[in-house]
């Protein structure tokens, strides 16, 4: 946070400011770089182990980065959440998800 020009202050403060929102965009965006590593990992595991709940908490957690952007980066005083609906949504994708074969298995045909 000290590299970020972030003090305690304005963490207990609750301040959304540029320097909050730089550091946020940077924090979303290493994030998404581990979804993108752990979407990887889980498309090789063998289809018992791939879960739907698996695809599902990607999708969702992926969609609460996407909230905390729409918010403004203000995770102080406005929760980021996937609503009801968008959680539903994604479930036939994750289902579907979990079938496919790993890409492994589909470059060696």
């Amino acid at each position: 946070l000290a590299t970020a020009g972030i003090s305690e202050a304005d963490i207990f403060a609750g301040r959304v400011t540029v320097e909050w929102r730089s550091f946020m965009k940077g924090q979303i965006a290493r994030a998404r770089a581990y979804f993108q590593q752990a979407e990887q990992g889980a498309a090789e595991l063998n289809q018992e182990s791939r879960w739907p709940q698996v695809w599902a908490s990607l999708l969702l957690y992926r969609q609460i980065l996407d909230e905390i952007e729409a918010n403004g980066y203000d995770n102080f005083s406005k929760r980021a959440y996937v609503p009801k609906a968008k959680k539903l949504a994604a479930l036939p994708k994750a289902y579907l998800r979990s079938l496919m074969p790993p890409p492994s298995s589909q470059r060696r045909r």
